[in-house]
């Protein structure tokens, strides 16, 4: 008789603290800097997952939801029409979304260091076991990430200004960055969007890109430029926080953009998203 089948060994699990004090806490960040991937994580588990696809983001963080928002406070705050839409980051998905629904309440669009899948500001990290509770309680530790992805020369307190607004309310406060990074929309491609409609194509676009931040960072703005090919493209100087380091360079830029685009003859109200739901109702 043959010797019985040994059980498959099940797999070994990690621990993230362990793996902490192994490789050093900056290991983490440079492996999230550099594969875009959440280090420490444990594999998925089978059970009740059985394969398939992750749950979709809650839809408050979704790129339409955002949009909404955005008409919204415009119309709170009385802002005259048409707008020089400026966008940063990761507010590229949710401000195309704005202008595909409100193409004649915007002027001009200005694209600052943004792309709808590299955000600057790792928040993955915040999904780290141990990792991300350790960032920020650590002064010193989130100063590190700001300067490491964000901007160089961050001083000591507007890194603090920007770990305390993450602290808010702590955990809870934490958790929404960590889902509004989740929630990203993966799939926007900037140049099937720009040419969506008459409307959105003959709006006059400039890109302000960093050129000192990195290679991989530089490539990633010539594929904006490659979508956007009759857009004005301009380098700073800057990170890419460029309103930390290089805010009155790229405000320069912006104000002798603005005033080159024509004025508008007619303003139109921003049509809110729930405008067309209230009419049905």
């Amino acid at each position: 008789m043959s010797p019985p089948a040994k059980a498959a060994a099940s797999p070994t699990s990690t621990n993230p603290f362990r793996e902490i004090l192994n490789r050093g806490v900056f290991h983490a960040f440079e492996h999230l800097v550099q594969t875009g991937e959440v280090p420490y994580q444990s594999p998925p588990s089978a059970a009740g997952g059985g394969g398939g696809e992750p749950s979709p983001p809650s839809s408050i963080y979704s790129p339409a939801m955002a949009a909404e928002s955005v008409a919204a406070a415009v119309d709170a705050l009385g802002l005259p029409t048409p707008l020089h839409l400026v966008l940063h980051d990761t507010a590229l998905a949710a401000g195309a979304a704005f202008v595909s629904s409100n193409p004649g309440a915007v002027s001009s669009i200005t694209l600052i260091d943004t792309t709808a899948v590299l955000p600057a500001f790792p928040a993955a990290i915040f999904g780290v076991p141990v990792l991300g509770t350790m960032v920020i309680r650590v002064p010193a530790l989130f100063r590190g990430l700001l300067r490491l992805c964000c901007v160089r020369g961050i001083g000591a307190e507007a890194a603090e200004a920007h770990r305390a607004a993450v602290r808010m309310e702590e955990k809870g406060k934490r958790e929404a960055v960590f889902e509004s990074w989740k929630g990203l929309n993966q799939s926007f491609d900037l140049k099937e969007w720009r040419g969506s409609s008459e409307a959105v194509r003959r709006l006059p676009m400039m890109v302000i890109w960093s050129g000192s931040w990195s290679d991989r960072w530089i490539n990633e703005g010539k594929k904006v430029v490659a979508a956007l090919p009759d857009a004005k493209f301009v380098y700073h100087s800057g990170g890419r926080w460029p309103q930390e380091d290089a805010y009155d360079e790229i405000s320069k830029l912006i104000a002798e953009f603005v005033t080159s685009v024509p004025t508008s003859v007619q303003s139109q109200h921003i049509n809110q998203f729930s405008e067309q739901a209230a009419a049905q109702e």
